[in-house]
Formats: structure tokens, sequence, C-alpha cells
């Protein structure tokens, strides 16, 4: 008999005929094999036949062991059926390799698949588990039970159904294996354990592994026995490490879309334990974790444990009163940095959110109280940005706190307090569609001259920034009440010195007001030119930005003012008037191109060159040319960029979906640090309509964008939607996408796990079969090929069309098939 393990040609024939055989290569592809095989004597292939039934009949199945054979040789029969095959010495090979295949069958039904063989050409068909289509044996009626149906396969393996994890359990196995001999050849054994990757993800696929905590702690021993203690505290800081860096999209309910084998680890370790106090200590460290992972700057991985906390005290699997310490406390130990760092980040203030409301410290009742008896004004800031963070709750909460009366002899504290709801109530958005009345009625009733003047200070600025006839009237009457009060300063609250600073803030608020009332009550104030109300004309400067053509009062006042502090000549000598004062006139007109404004502008220019003053005109000509429009302007490119940022701190999935909800159409690019582009995506109405990175496109190159993130930055541009789909596009749901690509992200960290990027792998004789779920049978025979070849599970994933997971789940299986085996890989590549 020929030996294939010895002949490569053969062992690829071999391997080619055991793939055509599962239904994953087609007829077509293995014709040049049978075409070698007719060559070699039929017991080759019988006896193959037999080793790929034993695969088959391992998995745990009902079909009897002569069903497989008999699919075996309809299969090949098929070869000369399609005349792939020179059909004469076909015909006479298929006689003897029938002969050869009946030796395999159990002795019980070895009777009936000669007959049925006998009468190949008449087989129906059945769908079966391991292959595609089984064609099935013949039966008459009352057809009786073969002998080997879910019995014994040929060879002696044993069917029945698999365990609750048995292939994970292999996998946690081989983790460990390779742990033991990284630790016997390191120069210090103990660093290897304690600070080396691989012990860390040995405990997690433990964890996800393990069905109960009798079954970790077995699997556990192992480590402990190596010399590494492994608390609880352990396993979920190694669980936490191993989440993705994105958080799941919203979906609608409360349990992940995609459910993870990680964080159902986590459960299990947390609420395993009959002992409550137990379940709190493991709650209590779960949390700890969660705050240690977003102190490290990985703020979705503390997001789903925290999440996941949530859960956990949902469904009363932990001591409430525990779990309301845990929720008081355990925003101690926060980084102030990272807070203060998502929180000036707009884009992640919904993915912060999730984390402040978990701690009770952090919600907005929470952050209210503090801020209420915080001294510090960098930590009020802090607190206030939080608040921020916290968006409408906040704002509503601000704005019943600032309805309630006035206390009889509060402190300073309390006014202070009052001062910084204001402050929430101008950064914080009003709902869409909300009323403006409560917040005109709120900052009228803080806008009292008789309140210290840090609160009417932040009155004032809500009010300029309320479009409301209401306020506008309030800053107006405000206005009048400080020049009069300024007339009689010992009628006054305020010392003079604090009333002209707050002039200084009411026309500011006027004067971006913007209304001709307002515009009138600042040009008055500007130039009434009484000394104790301070510097007036320097006030009207305010009004730059605003274009005053339309009220032609207002502007020949002004150019009244602008002649009368013109220099002029006497006897060829330059007098200057007031500088400032002119400076402050060419100021209030600078945004106000009135042909006479312009005519005077150019007057100043011509007699007084290189002076300050003409300075300041020229600069306003300028910019009433370049706001010109021209007849013939150049039409504005269609793109235009809408968003961009940093894609790690955003996330992929968030941001598409983001921009799928909102039914945009445009184009996302991503690049690297380097600034290279690494991939691109196309959205039509919300609809992801292309996408392509490296040698991938379509669906999976969206899942490889997530099965391997990359740190970068992103730039949407935005595009017309034309109602027209792009050319070979494939207009996809975003989210059935995204919730695939993390399924499949979750699975390929495991299997990259086990089989690193940079592992050496190696052939054994063990015949390697097709991952169940691998229908591409071309891409099987290419990875073969290449790992024979000695690539790295890299090297394949780049030179293979097909993404990431596809490869890597194969590679894996492989691995637990005991086809491969893995050699000593590199501490750098164990990571």
């Amino acid at each position: 008999m020929v030996d294939s393990t010895q002949n490569p040609e053969i062992r690829e024939a071999i391997q080619e005929l055991q793939l055509y055989l599962s239904d994953t290569l087609p007829p077509l592809v293995v014709a040049d094999t049978f075409k070698l095989l007719l060559e070699y004597p039929p017991e080759l292939v019988a006896s193959n036949i037999n080793a790929w039934t034993a695969a088959q009949y391992r998995g745990g199945t009902e079909i009897p062991v002569s069903d497989y054979l008999f699919h075996a040789i309809k299969k090949i029969q098929l070869m000369g059926e399609f005349r792939l095959v020179p059909r004469e010495p076909f015909a006479k090979y298929l006689e003897e390799l029938k002969a050869k295949v009946l030796n395999y069958c159990p002795e019980g039904d070895r009777e009936f698949l000669k007959a049925n063989l006998d009468h190949l050409a008449e087989a129906a068909t059945f769908m079966s588990s391991h292959v595609e289509v089984l064609f099935r044996q013949k039966t008459g009626p009352g057809e009786r039970r073969l002998a080997s149906a879910g019995g014994s396969a040929a060879g002696g393996g044993s069917g029945g159904g698999a365990g609750a994890d048995i292939a994970g359990l292999r996998r946690v196995e081989m983790l460990l294996d390779r742990l033991e001999r990284e630790v016997q050849r390191s120069a210090d054994p103990q660093s290897a354990l304690r600070k080396g990757p691989l012990a860390s993800q040995a405990i997690a696929a433990a964890a996800r592994s393990s069905q109960n905590a009798q079954e970790l702690d077995q699997m556990l021993d192992r480590l402990r026995a190596l010399g590494v203690e492994v608390s609880t505290l352990d396993v979920l800081r190694s669980l936490g490490s191993s989440l993705p860096g994105w958080v799941q999209p919203v979906t609608g309910g409360t349990e992940p879309a995609v459910p993870s084998p990680t964080v159902e680890a986590m459960r299990r370790v947390v609420t395993e334990t009959e002992d409550p106090a137990e379940g709190a200590r493991r709650f209590n460290e779960m949390v700890k974790t969660a705050v240690e992972r977003f102190n490290e700057g990985s703020l979705p991985q503390a997001i789903t444990m925290l999440e996941l906390a949530e859960r956990i005290i949902a469904e009363r699997k932990v001591d409430p009163v525990g779990a309301d310490m845990v929720r008081r406390k355990a925003d101690e130990g926060i980084d102030v940095e990272y807070l203060r760092k998502y929180a000036e980040a707009p884009d992640q203030h919904p993915n912060l959110r999730r984390v402040l409301n978990f701690f009770t410290a952090l919600t907005p009742d929470g952050l209210f109280a503090s801020l209420r008896a915080e001294p510090k004004r960098e930590r009020r800031r802090l607190l206030l940005l939080l608040l921020e963070v916290h968006g409408l709750s906040a704002r509503q909460a601000a704005l019943e706190r600032l309805h309630l009366p006035f206390g009889q002899g509060a402190g300073d504290e309390d006014w202070y307090f009052r001062r910084n709801l204001l402050y929430l109530l101008r950064r914080i958005p009003r709902p869409t569609g909300g009323s403006i009345d409560e917040d005109v009625d709120v900052a009228v009733r803080h806008a009292e001259l008789r309140f210290p003047a840090p609160l009417v200070k932040e009155a004032m600025a809500n009010l300029g920034q309320l479009k409301h006839q209401r306020a506008e009237q309030t800053l107006i009457e405000m206005l009048q009440d400080l020049e009069a009060m300024l007339s009689k300063p010992g009628e006054s609250p305020y010392d003079p010195r604090e009333m002209r600073l707050l002039l200084d803030r009411l026309v500011a608020a006027l004067a971006r007001y913007g209304t001709p009332g307002a515009r009138r009550a600042v040009v008055d104030h500007g130039l009434s030119g009484k000394k104790e109300f301070g510097e007036t004309l320097s006030r009207l400067a305010e009004l730059a930005g605003q274009d005053l053509s339309g009220e032609e009062d207002l502007v020949e006042e002004l150019l009244a003012t602008l002649k009368a502090n013109t220099p002029f000549k006497l006897f060829g000598l330059v007098l200057h008037q007031n500088d400032r004062n002119l400076r402050d006139c060419v100021e209030a007109l600078s945004t106000t191109p009135h042909p006479a404004v312009v005519q005077a502008f150019r007057e100043i220019v011509r007699r007084f060159p290189g002076q300050d003053v003409a300075k300041a005109a020229e600069k306003a000509l300028a910019g009433f040319e370049a706001a010109a429009p021209t007849p013939h302007a150049a039409t504005p490119e269609a793109g235009v960029a809408s968003l961009s940022g940093d894609l790690e701190l955003f996330g992929l999935p968030a941001l598409m979906q983001s921009l799928s909800e909102s039914g945009i159409s445009g184009g996302l690019t991503l690049r690297d640090p380097k600034g290279e582009m690494f991939g691109s995506l196309t959205l039509r109405g919300g609809k992801l309509s292309q996408c392509q990175t490296g040698r991938l496109s379509a669906e999976e190159a969206y899942y490889q964008l997530l099965e391997r993130p990359r740190p970068g930055t992103f730039l949407f541009v935005r595009q017309a939607d034309t109602g027209a789909a792009d050319k070979g596009g494939m207009m996809r749901d975003v989210l059935p996408l995204t919730l695939e690509g993390m399924r499949r992200y979750d699975e390929f960290q495991q299997a990259a796990v086990l089989v690193p990027d940079d592992a050496p792998l190696k052939a054994t004789d063990v015949r390697p079969t097709p991952h169940p779920d691998e229908r591409d049978g071309i891409l099987v025979k290419d990875l073969w090929t290449r790992v024979v070849a000695s690539a790295t599970p890299r090297q394949c994933e780049g030179e293979l069309k097909a993404d990431s997971y596809r490869i890597r789940r194969m590679l894996a299986h492989w691995v637990e098939q005991g086809a491969l085996t893995i050699g000593e890989v590199p501490v750098a590549a164990s990571s």
C-alpha cells in the first residue's frame, strides 16, 4: 500500500478527497486529483474513506457508518457521471473500490450496504449535520435500525454528543501546557507566570470554558501547581482585559445584543456562590476591576463590566446592601484625569454617562451635592463638566433647584451654587421643542440688582443668550437701573467699580442680542459720555460683528462721533483728538458696509497712512471686500467634512451606528497614526453600500475592520444622496453586520490566544478536516498549503482573501484536531 504520509503529492490528493467528501470542494476542482488516484490501488482511497467516516462519526450522530460509506462511494461515482475522469479505467476502479470499502462496514450492515451499492445510481438524498448533503441508502418498508446507527464508528470510535464545552476545555489544556513549557525555558519563571500575558490568557480561557466554580477550580489547580495563587480578583482582571475595546450598540433591550462568553464567565464568577458575603466581595472586586480598566484608558471595557454589575443587581444576585455600599464608595478609586479627559470630549459623553450613572456620587444628585459644598474652584469646574456630561437630566435638575425659594441668611456658598446652576442652563442645550419661558423666568428672577454681583453676571449672560422679548426688556431695564445707581452711588448695594464691571457685562449681552432695541440701548449708553459710567465709548466696540446698515439713525450717530474724534491738521501739524475713542468707533462700524461708512474709512486711510487708526480702517475695508458676493462665485465642493476624530476613542461600532441611525450618505475614511488609509466605507441613506480594507471588500471587509481594530483617525465626508445605489454596492443594514462582526471578534480573540500571530505551525500525520462551518473549500486548501510551507497565522491572514476570523478559526480547529502542532511561540507573539 502507498504511504500517503511520505509522498507529498499523494498526501495533498488525499486531503482534497476528504474535502470533496465533506462537500467543501466542488467536483471540478478535484478532477485532477482523481485522475492521480486512479493510478494507485483502490485500497488507498478505501482506507481514507474509512478515516473520513470515523472523523464524521466522532461528532455524534444517529446516522449509521454504512450510510457514510455509501455517501463516499456515491460522491466518487459522480466523478464518472460528470465525465471528469476517463470512463473505462474509472468503471473498473469503482467496482474494486466498492469491494474494499465493504471490508470497513460493520458486519451487521455489510449485506445491506452491498445491495445498495449494486443500485448506486438510484440513491436519494437526505440532509445531515456534518456533510452538507448525505447520500443515504434505500430501505424497504419497515426500515430497521442499522447495526452501526448511534453505535461504534469505524475504527473503534464511539458516537454520542459532546460535553458542555469540550473544545473550550481542550483549548485551556493546550494553553496550560504551553505555559508550563514557557516557564521551564524561562530564566525567571515567576516573572513569566505573573507578568507574562499567557497566564492571564489561560485564566480567562479557563473561566470562559468552565460551567461552574468546581470546574474552574480544577483547571486553575494547574496554575497553582506552578506557583501562581489565583484569586477571583485575578480571574476577573484577566477576563476584563480580554473584553473588546468598544461598547455594544444599544438595541433597546437590557441584555447585550451579542451574548459574550467573557461577560457570561464574569457573571458566573461573581454570582455562583451560596455565601452572600462572598458574593458581595466578588461583586466589589468586579467593580474594582472596572475602575482599573477605566483608569488605564479602557472606557468600553469599564462600561461592559459596570453594566453587567447593573444586571446582577437587577436580578437580585447580590446582597442589595453590599451593592449599594459599593456604588457609594467605589468611585473614590477613579482617576480624575481620565474623568476630565473623557468629559472634555463631547463625542464620549454618551459612553461616559454610562459609567457615571453607576456610582452614586457621580449621578446628577450626587454631583449637585458635592458642588454645593466644594470650596475649591478647580474641583467645582470638574463637577460642572461632569454635570454637562449628564445632559438633559442634569439640566432639568438644575432648573428644579433654581425654582426653590431663596433661603433666609444664605451663605456665599449658596449664591455660588445658584450661579453654577445658571451656568449649566447656558451650557446644556434645551431639549428639542422645549419651551424657552421657564429659562427666561429663572434668569429674570436671579437678575435683580440686590443679589451678589457674581450671581447677577451669570443671570445677565443667560438673558443675553435667550432670544425673548421679556429677556431683552429685562436687560435694558437693568442698564437703566445701573446708570441711575452710578449717578447716585450712595444708594447702591455695590461699589462704583463693581457697577462698572456689571455695565461691561450688560452692554456686551445687549450688543450680542442683535435686535434694534438692544442696539439702540448700547449706542445711547456708549454716546452718553458720562464719566461716572466709565469708558462708555469703548463699550461700543461690542457691536463689532453686526451689520447696522439697516438702521440709518445709528449709523449717522456713530459716523458723527467718528468725525468728532478724527485728528485734524493745524499749521501742518496733526492734532489728535482721542485715538482710543476713534479706534472704538472704527471697531463698532467694522462690520457695517454702509456706503457712508466705506467712504469715511477710505478717507481715514488716505489722510493718516501708517497710523493705528488707518490700519484698523484698512482692515475693515478688506473685510467688506471679502464679504461682498461675486457674480461668478465658485461652486463649493459637494463633499464637506462632517465628522472627524480619534477612531480608538470613538469606536467603529458606535460611529457606524450613529451614522446609520442618522440616515446619512457619505464616505468614511480610516487612517492609521502615520496618516495612511487602511479602510474606506460608503453609506447611502444610512445603509452600508461599500467597504474596502486591504484585499477584502463588502461584508468581509467590514468584519475585518471589527475583528482587527486599529488605532487611528476617521473622517466622514457627507455627500448628497442621489437615491441611486453604488455600482456593485451591497446596501446592507449596519446593525446586523456590526453585531455579526462583534461576535466574530470575540471568537477570533479566543482562537488567537490558542494560535498567536507569529506561532510556528507544523503539520502532523493527522489528516486535517475543514471546520464544520467553513464552506469555501478553495480557502481551506490554500490555507493548508501555506501552513505546510511554514507560514505563520499573521502571514496567512495577509496572503489570503478572507477575514482574520475565518482563517484563525480554521487554524485553531486544526490545532485542536491534532493536524497541527505549535512550536515555541516568541514571547512578543503571546501577547
